[in-house]
């Protein structure tokens, strides 16, 4: 099958309405990217974090209309044309593009990370698992996706590599930022109890339906920020790990919220932090003994337990 691929460079300011007049007519897929390779820092909270200069590249079936999708772009702006590109895209290519976000990697010794469109090769087949899943280790199956959920970007690898290692069955574990919930959705798989919590309603339902993929619903509960500070009491010394792989800013905001979650003992995970942001980070947690931090290019994680 072939795809239509609009390409429309855009301002962060106006992600919003272009991305809703790309759904209203019939994208089927849309992927934000960086024009300039572009790192980013620190958004506000509660902000969602996107580059300034993005190219928005929506799929369409090729035999979509896209007169009414014409109208709606040249409302948006007149001349839509001058930052627009529309090209065919076979199968193939889109599946290629596709795989430059699959990851396949071992963590910790006892977790593999492989694309959901894999698991069918797996499920029921011994000769499947045992090519790359021994018996003794754990699969966890995402679909590829943006670099922070996907298990592609640094940070995740990191927190993957740590839980992979560390969690232990019944063990709470508190996923906050929880994405595609593949933090969480890993540590459940090695017979954690997990609470995923986003302030994004869309990342809360990726990872619900992320946890009932890879058949870990019955350990994963998922709730909105909102839901998760209403039951603040009931997290006090509630949780044997938490991990958080957000921001440098909020992680130093939420010092307060996470020392208060943990058990004693219990053990902190803090990642998605430049390496120039670590020490005001660890500052931020005067009641946490950190271990030497992990580090991968720019970024870090931090781990520590409770002092």
């Amino acid at each position: 099958m072939s795809w239509l691929q609009f390409t429309i460079a855009v301002r962060t300011d106006e992600t919003a309405q272009f991305e809703e007049a790309l759904v209203a007519n019939g994208a089927v897929a849309i992927t934000f990217e960086s024009q300039a390779d572009e790192v980013v820092l620190e958004p506000a909270p509660g902000e969602i974090p996107l580059w300034e200069r993005i190219s928005l590249v929506a799929l369409f079936p090729v035999a979509a209309s896209i007169s009414g999708l014409n109208d709606a772009l040249r409302a948006l702006d007149p001349d839509i044309h001058k930052r627009l590109d529309v090209a065919f895209i076979a199968e193939e290519d889109w599946q290629k593009r596709m795989a430059n976000h699959t990851v396949r990697a071992e963590f910790g010794g006892r977790l593999w990370l492989l694309p959901k469109r894999e698991s069918d090769r797996y499920a029921g087949s011994a000769e499947g698992v045992a090519e790359h899943i021994p018996a003794d280790k754990t699969a966890l199956f995402l679909e590829p996706g943006l670099a922070f959920g996907s298990g592609s970007h640094p940070t995740t690898r990191m927190c993957l590599e740590w839980i992979a290692g560390h969690v232990l069955p019944n063990q709470t574990v508190l996923d906050f930022g929880c994405g595609s919930g593949i933090l969480g959705i890993a540590a459940a798989l090695l017979g954690a109890r997990v609470i995923a919590v986003d302030y994004d309603d869309q990342a809360v339902l990726a990872t619900r339906e992320n946890a009932e993929f890879n058949q870990v619903s019955d350990r994963v509960e998922t709730y909105s920020l909102t839901e998760f500070e209403r039951n603040r009491q009931r997290w006090i010394g509630h949780f044997d790990v938490v991990v958080a792989n957000i921001l440098a800013a909020p992680i130093i905001d939420l010092a307060p919220t996470f020392s208060q979650a943990l058990a004693r003992p219990g053990q902190l995970v803090l990642s998605g932090i430049l390496d120039h942001q670590a020490q005001q980070v660890v500052e931020g947690y005067p009641t946490i003994n950190f271990a030497p931090m992990i580090a991968e290019a720019e970024w870090v994680c931090l781990t520590g337990t409770v002092a």
